[in-house]
């Protein structure tokens, strides 16, 4: 598949009044992209705090991070895949009944709209088109929204009213019509103590539009925007409105709502008849308060999406991330435009560079940030290197929040690492086991305020898990790869350790239990060793699926990591798995990293696990014995071997380079 990126920009003009009360464009400016087989839009609201066109292709060239850029190449991605099947991701559409609601039982429907009004407007037109609700644009000054709101109610319209954060000044006279006034969005800068006093003064309910801090209630109506929100489901109804964007956007829009499992209300989706005419628009169709799906495959607009002239983004060189202290001896002359390159030998073989691109990134970033709720009121404290996908991970959920990031570069730690937590009033942060088993057996407890830590880098054994969380700290556990972009598990906030698939990814297993996965997160490819040099090679097969080295388990969402496929071993004809004999060891109190267990040829058995281990040899032998007593004769590890051990720049032993 084409993972070049393709982009073309657009202007509407508003047909009339202003969008809203802290524009006074009527031309709008976006960018429509092409990544991958599919198409998303990009359009930002400078006068809202997005960054201009020009910016965000900036971030685009360098390959950076941000909502609307993360939230298009999600529209992409699933927009492509149902083109790649030559299917409408419209497919099963149904007209929604007479309810506001839309039930989970038929994911495609989609929901009534109201009627947007940035002026003057007919209501009680609106009314005989089968209009139940409008939804008036004001401001704080607004002396005229006093009569409009009575001619709307006259004409038997319910009403919600947008004031962008301008003020109630304007508001204080529609008492006689609140009990017809479904809310008002955003009358001030959110801050739920004072929007608690504002609904309590004006006894209208308050809806909160987009907003990436800490989110304290104080509202009962989320307005979401798929342009610029993921769309998990929240505790109190949504309103899925466009982002008064290109009608590619506005059917993503519509898309996600037809999608939610929750509670919705009318939706804000008929944004097409606010800009003068073109061809985009004329395609989109509805009638009165419903919108349509268009025809063509994805999302639709196929002859119109693919007449654009579009223009290929010539975005910087690849880069190549590898630790400084252990570089590559020998490595590409070129690397893939624009991807981030790290170097991996795992722990069993020959050395390949895992070519990931921005978007992959991102993908992972935004999905990891709505599982742990980030926002940018958080502070990350970065440990792990950025030349480790783990570490350049936090850069990229950091720039997709707005949240600030404190990095600590030295020498792992332990109670230096608490000490900036408190220093720097740090909320999330991530570590390996080692990590977590330094922390627990020096009893160190968290600061208050820290409220996650992503574990990764190999498997936390329970005992460990019990002992940190029982000093306090807030761990998820989690499973990933550097193939994946990072994570592609993770324990559930609050939960018991449970690893959950996360949304942005498709798996399932073949028949010997491997790990396929499918998602907007996976590398572009590989570039490999050989005779003739290094070479690029695709990871995927024709249909986007990943086949990874990996046994588990999966019970719907809930993944348990059976171990490696290329780490078990034939002993006297009996089948071994050398990760559960390391697992057998870290339950009997071996510290996670101080040993691995490997498969050397003996001449009677074919091959026995020998236990590689840079503990004292007398505590390596006390952990060995009891471990055999409990083992099958045939799985009991036949010696040990201490020695220093090669390790990565996160402290994991590198299997390939102990001796057999």
């Amino acid at each position: 598949m084409n993972r070049t990126l393709y982009i073309h920009r657009y202007t509407l003009t508003l047909r009339g009044s202003p969008a809203n009360a802290r524009s006074q464009r009527r031309a709008i400016e976006g960018l429509l992209i092409r990544h991958g087989g599919g198409f998303g839009c990009i359009h930002p609201w400078p006068e809202l705090g997005d960054p201009t066109v020009e910016e965000l292709l900036a971030l685009l060239r360098r390959g950076r991070g941000h909502r609307l850029l993360a939230r298009a190449m999600e529209c992409a991605r699933k927009d492509g895949a149902a083109r790649m099947t030559r299917r409408s991701l419209w497919h099963g559409a149904r007209e929604p009944d007479a309810s506001t609601l839309v039930s989970p039982e038929h994911p495609r429907a989609i929901p009534k709209s109201h009627a947007t009004v940035t002026g003057d407007a007919d209501f009680p037109a609106l009314s005989a088109a089968g209009f139940r609700t409008v939804k008036l644009k004001t401001h704080g000054d607004d002396t005229g929204i006093t009569e409009r709101v009575r001619t709307a109610v006259d004409a038997g319209l319910r009403v919600r009213l947008d004031c962008n954060s301008t003020g109630t000044m304007a508001l204080n006279a529609l008492h006689p019509w609140a009990e017809h006034i479904d809310f008002i969005e955003d009358p001030e800068p959110y801050h739920a103590a004072r929007w608690r006093e504002i609904r309590a003064s004006l006894g209208i309910p308050l809806a909160l539009d987009r907003h990436s801090g800490a989110d304290h209630g104080g509202y009962e109506v989320r307005v979401l925007k798929p342009a610029f929100d993921t769309c998990r489901p929240r505790p109190v109804p949504v309103v899925f409105t466009s982002y008064m964007d290109h009608p590619l956007g506005q059917m993503f829009a519509a898309w996600e709502a037809s999608c939610y499992p929750g509670i919705q209300l009318e939706a804000g989706l008929l944004t097409h008849h606010l800009f003068e005419p073109d061809a985009f628009t004329e395609a989109v169709h509805s009638a009165g308060p419903q919108l349509s799906p268009p025809a063509g495959t994805g999302l639709g607009f196929d002859a119109l999406l693919e007449a654009l002239p579009w223009q290929r983004l010539v975005t910087e060189p690849g880069r190549l991330l590898q630790n400084p202290r252990a570089a590559l001896a020998s490595h590409p002359d070129t690397l893939p435009e624009g991807t981030l390159v790290f170097p991996t030998s795992g722990s069993t073989g020959t050395p390949s560079l895992i070519c990931l691109t921005p978007a992959a990134m991102m993908a992972n970033a935004a999905a990891v940030n709505d599982w742990i709720d980030a926002t940018s009121d958080d502070v990350w404290l970065r440990v792990l290197p950025e030349f480790h996908v783990g570490g350049m991970s936090i850069r990229y959920r950091a720039e997709l929040t707005g949240s600030r990031v404190i990095a600590d570069d030295g020498k792992w730690n332990a109670a230096r690492f608490v000490s900036l937590l408190a220093e720097h009033g740090i909320t999330l942060t991530s570590l390996v086991p080692a990590q977590v088993f330094d922390l627990a057996n020096a009893g160190l407890k968290p600061p208050h305020g820290l409220r996650a830590v992503l574990v990764g880098g190999g498997r936390l054994e329970d005992a460990l898990y019990q002992k940190a969380t029982a000093l306090g700290w807030p761990l998820l556990p989690g499973y990933g790869m550097t193939e994946a972009a990072s994570q592609i598990a993770t324990a559930r906030p609050g939960g018991n350790g449970t690893l959950h698939l996360l949304p942005c990814w498709e798996a399932r297993t073949d028949d010997a239990g491997r790990l396929l996965l499918r998602g907007a997160p996976l590398l572009s490819g590989c570039m490999v060793p050989s005779p003739d040099g290094w070479t690029f090679q695709s990871a995927l097969d024709e249909d986007g699926w990943f086949t990874t080295a990996d046994r588990v388990r999966l019970d719907g969402r809930v993944l348990t990591h059976l171990g490696r496929c290329d780490r078990i071993v034939k002993v006297l004809g009996e089948l071994v798995d050398l990760d559960a004999v390391e697992t057998a060891l870290l339950r009997a109190g071996m510290p996670p990293e101080h040993g691995a267990v490997i498969a050397r040829p003996d001449p009677r058995a074919g091959m026995r696990p020998w236990l590689f281990t840079d503990l004292p040899e007398n505590e390596a032998a006390k952990i060995v014995d009891s471990v055999n007593s409990i083992l099958p004769p045939f799985a009991a590890i036949a010696g040990i071997h201490v020695a220093d051990l090669p390790r990565s720049a996160l402290g994991k032993i590198q299997r390939a380079q102990l001796p057999v």
